[in-house]
Parts: structure tokens; C-alpha cells; sequence
């Protein structure tokens, strides 16, 4: 087993937050429906909660997250999240909020799977603030679907 630290998970949600961004501005810029690219645009300025989240506590804090090792290693979310989704540019909203749901879950288990280790209960607070960010992204989501905004 090899030993890896908060700040390696770290790397890994933000290079997926990365990957999730890039995904909604292709799929923002090559959509035939204009409700889509807004909504997708918006998504893609809207999905780095983590940076977003640990850019509001104490530098010093951070720095002492990062150096973190935690027991076991997490199954970390990449881009075969997005292997399920089948997106063309007639997708609907519908159907990308659906994806972005997916998308989500694929953070909030890793997330969870950091939360249930033994770590410091500042680390396992700022992961569950990270699955409660995500879960009200999802709320959102839902809300936006069954409103049928577009």
C-alpha cells in the first residue's frame, strides 16, 4: 500500500474540477441550444468548490492539510466519470443536468471515502463541507430540472 497525503487528494479533486470545467465549456460551445449553453457555461465557472472552499481558510492551515498521509488510498474520480455520458450537441438540459449529477456523485465518494478514515477532525470537517457544497449542487440541479427551465 502506499502512502499518500491530503494534498496528493487534493491534487487529484482539482485536476478533476479541471476536467469537469473543460467538459462543460466544449459541450457550452458546441451545444445547438442556446438554454444549454447558458446553463452549461455557468456549470463551467461554477465547479472548483474545492479551491473555491480551502482559498477561505488560514494558509497555514491549508499548508498543514496538505502534508497530511491518510491510511488508505481513495478511489480517485477521473475521466472515466465521464465515459458514461453521451453528450452531443442536440443534448438536452435535461439530460447534462442528469450527467452533472453523475459527475457529482463521482467527487462525493471520494470525498466520503476520505471522511470515514482516521484523519484529524479538521480534515474530515473541511471533506464533509465539501460533500455538503456538492450535495446543495445537487439540490440545485434537481430544482433546476424539475422547474424545466429549459
Amino acid at each position: 500500500m502506499r502512502a499518500i497525503t491530503i494534498g496528493q487528494v487534493l491534487d487529484h479533486v482539482e485536476a478533476f474540477e479541471d476536467l469537469l470545467s473543460t467538459f462543460y465549456e466544449t459541450f457550452s460551445r458546441e451545444s445547438s441550444h442556446e438554454g444549454v449553453r447558458l446553463l452549461t457555461e455557468y456549470m463551467s465557472r461554477h465547479s472548483h468548490h474545492m479551491r473555491d472552499l480551502l482559498s477561505k481558510l488560514p494558509e497555514e492551515k491549508v499548508s498543514h492539510f496538505l502534508k497530511v498521509p491518510i491510511s488508505y488510498q481513495p478511489h480517485i474520480p477521473d475521466c472515466h466519470c465521464f465515459e458514461r455520458i453521451e453528450i452531443t450537441p442536440e443534448t438536452e438540459a435535461a439530460e447534462v443536468l442528469d450527467a452533472a449529477v453523475l459527475l457529482d456523485e463521482c467527487l462525493m465518494q471520494l470525498y466520503r471515502q476520505v471522511v470515514r478514515q482516521p484523519v484529524e477532525e479538521q480534515i474530515r470537517e473541511l471533506f464533509e463541507e465539501l460533500i455538503l457544497i456538492v450535495e446543495q449542487d445537487e439540490i440545485q440541479i434537481k430544482k433546476i430540472k424539475a422547474m424545466n427551465y429549459f
